[in-house]
């Protein structure tokens, strides 16, 4: 019976020498299970068979089947892209990402005009931060198929890495007009704005990528957002989305010490050691470099007289009142308004954005 299926090979298999099986590329393609496991599937009698049983194995989410199939088939015609870029699909699915990288190699040495094939690579060699390479291969993908999102949002990160913000959002804009449902492009958006220092455009980005159900820490790039303006309590009540509260206090504090408010730095490196005092060691570290610096920076903080009753703004919204006579700590100024802490009637501590034109020295 053996014998009689290896007659009933197509002739061109074995008479073609550009047909002829690869079996040392196969074998390193594939690092499943023992081959004994398989032991009970009838052997694959061509290229096509190993390809269609392969798909038949995938869709039943037998993923290390389909590879070995996939492999088997690679046995009989290794020169079509096709089964490379099945065996690459399959490993980013199984999380091995060296086996898919060289899947999608082999693929382009055949193919060299793959779209796909083209991004799926640039996006490892990004992730392994090989970004001249996967700047090449997103350019090509877009010039082989100009509806290539993926590849615009991996050029707007490479961007993003190399702070070319406007670069960046450049890219992720052409993603958007391709794909506006891409929740992860509107989140990566947002944080580039948030780099580039628009604040209010990076919330805005942010927001919508929440409701287009983003994930990627979009929580966590919104906390930094509201930090950056003082909304301290906002940014913490999303950083415990995707966080325990020991590392939300330590991005809050991280967030504050990279604005100069060390202060409020200090106090959240000091809660975050209170929540997890046994294990939190990168919050005894930030601890001690909000100290350093709070001593090392030239005193940019002053206490200023109130003029007049004010409203206190955060995030667009009133948060509270100072009242004429109060005393404020103003923490930064900036086209016409001060970052200010202040206290409420009840003794709470707040930060908030005030004009400056209604502050003065103290007399």
């Amino acid at each position: 019976m053996t014998l009689a299926g290896c007659a009933t090979q197509p002739a061109e298999q074995t008479a073609d020498p550009a047909l002829k099986g690869d079996k040392e590329t196969a074998s390193e393609l594939y690092a499943g299970q023992p081959a004994v496991v398989h032991a009970t599937e009838f052997p694959v009698a061509s290229a096509a068979e190993g390809i269609q049983r392969g798909d038949q194995a995938w869709r039943e989410g037998k993923l290390d089947l389909a590879v070995y199939l996939y492999v088997q088939s690679l046995a009989f015609d290794s020169t079509s892209a096709e089964p490379f870029l099945k065996i690459g699909a399959v490993h980013e699915q199984l999380g091995n990402r060296e086996l898919a990288q060289k899947a999608y190699e082999l693929a382009l040495q055949r193919q060299p005009d793959q779209a796909g094939a083209c991004e799926r690579l640039g996006l490892l060699y990004m992730q392994n931060e090989r970004d001249d390479e996967a700047v090449a291969l997103f350019e090509r993908a877009i010039k082989l198929d100009p509806k290539r999102w993926r590849s615009y949002n991996g050029l707007g990160v490479i961007a993003d890495r190399r702070e070319n913000f406007p670069e960046a959002i450049r890219n992720y804009d052409k993603a958007l007009r391709i794909d506006p449902s891409a929740g992860t492009v509107m989140n990566n958006r947002g944080y580039s704005r948030y780099l580039a220092g628009d604040l209010a455009g990076a919330e805005e980005d942010l927001k919508a990528a929440i409701r287009l159900k983003a994930s990627g820490g979009v929580y966590t790039n919104l906390a930094k957002v509201q930090a950056k303006q003082g909304r301290y309590a906002e940014a913490l009540e999303n950083l415990t989305r995707e966080m325990d509260i020991a590392h939300a206090y330590n991005v809050l504090g991280e967030t504050a010490m990279e604005s100069g408010d060390f202060v409020a730095a200090k106090r959240f490196f000091e809660q975050a050691i209170s929540s997890a005092p046994r294990y939190f060691e990168a919050a005894q570290k930030n601890l001690a470099l909000a100290n350093e610096r709070m001593l090392a920076a030239p005193p940019t903080s002053s206490v200023k007289v109130v003029l007049a009753d004010t409203p206190v703004y955060a995030g667009g919204d009133v948060i509270g009142m100072v009242e004429r006579g109060d005393r404020v700590e103003v923490l930064r100024s900036q086209q016409g308004s001060s970052l200010v802490r202040f206290k409420n009637r009840s003794g709470a501590e707040h930060l908030g954005w005030v004009s400056t034109a209604s502050l003065a020295d103290r007399r």
